[in-house]
């Protein structure tokens, strides 16, 4: 990949991740680069292909950081508590998740884009439900437990995203730490 294509890509998520996804047009692309809108069209094929791109780069990155950060942890505590940090990183960082941008926004998503999505989330509810299997007795089936932990940590951290003080993304944690338990 060449070096104006890795350095667009990486705008476009910070862009994506800061506001939304209108940031990541091949106009604001451009501007923010330092060159023109053309030779974005020159790197990208079509907005909804560097779209797709993205989230599918995100996808692999998340998971690689979260794997990295939980890879000597058996414990489902631990695991729990390693996703709940990258999710305060994203808010001390005033960063949402690139899943919210895409769902906020869904009147801009192609089939290609739309999968992509469902892909992350399916993968994020995936691995929380892997992280719960050393988990017993939990109060209901450990993929729906895992679709309910995902949503409260995208779901504060939308809620919070306005406010310096997580007080959504701190009660999903003591919620979640409690699962343990279990």
């Amino acid at each position: 990949m060449s070096e104006t294509r890795a350095q667009l890509k990486s705008i476009a998520i910070d862009q994506i991740r800061q506001a939304n996804l209108s940031a990541a047009s091949f106009r604001e692309l451009g501007k923010a680069a330092g060159i023109k809108s053309s030779s974005v069209h020159y790197h990208f094929q079509s907005r909804e292909k560097l779209l797709t791109e993205l989230l599918q780069d995100y996808d692999v990155d998340f998971f690689r950081h979260l794997n990295a950060q939980t890879s000597d942890s058996r414990r489902t505590k631990e695991k729990l508590m390693a996703l709940i940090e990258v999710f305060e990183d994203g808010h001390q960082q005033k960063r949402q998740c690139m899943s919210l941008a895409y769902a906020a926004s869904p009147q801009e998503l192609s089939e290609a884009n739309l999968e992509a999505f469902h892909t992350f989330v399916a993968h994020l509810e995936d691995w929380v439900s892997e992280a719960l299997s050393h988990a017993s007795l939990l109060p209901i089936s450990r993929q729906e437990l895992a679709c309910l932990i995902v949503s409260a940590l995208e779901g504060s951290l939308l809620l919070d995203r306005l406010h310096p003080d997580p007080k959504h993304l701190n009660a999903a944690k003591a919620w979640i730490s409690t699962l343990s338990r279990f």
